[in-house]
């Protein structure tokens, strides 16, 4: 088996044309990935290298991925027994909110992040509607919002947690 050099690796990883839209569809080029098996594949397989940079993992293998908005999306909030929100994610799991990650982006609405199932990093996502309503109950309406655990109200940022 012949290795490639590191330079042409790193060429042939950032060319692969895969795009992740903003809905969360999955693209080669311009055709929309619709195989449940291969969006279900990809999605366990986001991540971001150590600069930051998005990228999908399958098996050993990976690329840089194009994405026009957040990584992931919470599809639901539900409480967690300790009554805690717990976001239900698009890549299937279901994972705690981290208050500390949360953030409203203007003009766009919430955002968070969870950890990568492979590295660990940070992961951002975008709250759906559905989400939004579910975390409804958790939100405060004052200026600015504020998350509410137990007796602590959070304010919600503007702007991104410092990393």
């Amino acid at each position: 088996m012949t290795t490639l050099d590191p330079d042409t690796l790193e060429r042939l990883r950032r060319q692969v044309p895969l795009r992740l839209d903003r809905r969360g569809q999955f693209f080669f080029e311009d055709d929309p990935v619709t195989h449940p098996g291969v969006r279900a594949l990809f999605l366990r397989g986001l991540d971001v290298t150590p600069a930051g940079e998005p990228s999908l993992r399958v098996g050993e293998q990976w690329c840089y991925l194009q994405v026009e908005d957040c990584l992931l999306r919470a599809l639901r909030v539900t409480r967690a027994g300790d009554g805690a929100p717990q976001l239900h994610l698009d890549d299937g799991r279901d994972l705690p909110l981290d208050p500390d990650t949360l953030w409203e982006e203007p003009g766009e609405g919430l955002r968070c992040s969870v950890p990568a199932e492979h590295s660990g990093r940070p992961l951002s996502v975008r709250f759906t509607n559905t989400a939004l309503a579910d975390l409804a109950p958790w939100l405060d309406d004052g200026d600015p919002v504020a998350l509410r655990l137990g007796d602590r109200r959070l304010p919600v940022p503007t702007r991104p947690p410092a990393a």
